[in-house]
């Protein structure tokens, strides 16, 4: 596959995958990242957040049940509004695989040493004192990106809608799904 192809697969897979297909390697990657950020100590409590703690693997795999379907819950109400030509399958697919760059955050945090909190809050410049946190912080910047963009990319092709229609719809609905998920999780944390 050319590099131009290869990266434009990786921004927008869902024009060649979507669906039952994307939904089964999407609740797969979801499924990973759950195991591997409960041993990692990489917390998804967010439809876009992340945190560096520690949580068993049942409480991991809740938190990320409850983003995906806050996630796929909001993009589906979104799709309603804004198009007429969509199915819920692909949304849940699309938005179940867009979820898949996170597992690198998973991983990493395998080799994060995070900084003691109460040094942090005394002298805020011991986060440089460990270079794997400085990388690890550096990392989650381009993956919540690719991660926006795929939701994004997402949302465009499983209702067919372009241009600022559909980046209004967007960014509004994923604050709400962000928002809402962070509500559920602070209660039931």
């Amino acid at each position: 596959m050319k590099s131009k192809n290869l990266f434009g697969f990786l921004i927008n897979p869902f024009t060649r995958i979507a669906g039952w297909q994307a939904f089964g390697i999407g609740l797969l990657c979801v499924v990973v990242m759950g195991v591997l950020g409960s041993f990692g100590g990489v917390a998804y409590d967010g439809v876009i957040d992340m945190h560096l703690m520690h949580l068993s693997l049942e409480k991991s795999l809740l938190f990320l049940g409850i983003d995906v379907a806050f996630l796929v819950l909001v993009m589906w109400i979104t799709a309603m509004i804004v198009s007429k030509t969509y199915r819920f399958i692909d949304i849940l697919g699309t938005m179940t695989l867009a979820k898949a760059p996170l597992i690198v955050l998973a991983i990493a945090g395998f080799f994060t040493t995070t900084p003691d909190m109460k040094a942090i809050y005394s002298d805020p410049y011991v986060i440089f004192s460990s270079v794997s946190f400085v990388v690890f912080m550096v990392l989650t910047m381009p993956i919540i990106v690719w991660n926006i963009a795929l939701m994004y990319n997402a949302l465009k092709v499983s209702c067919d809608v372009k241009g600022s229609k559909l980046t209004i719809a967007f960014i509004v609905a994923l604050f709400v799904a962000e928002v809402l998920s962070k509500i559920v999780l602070y209660v039931i944390a």
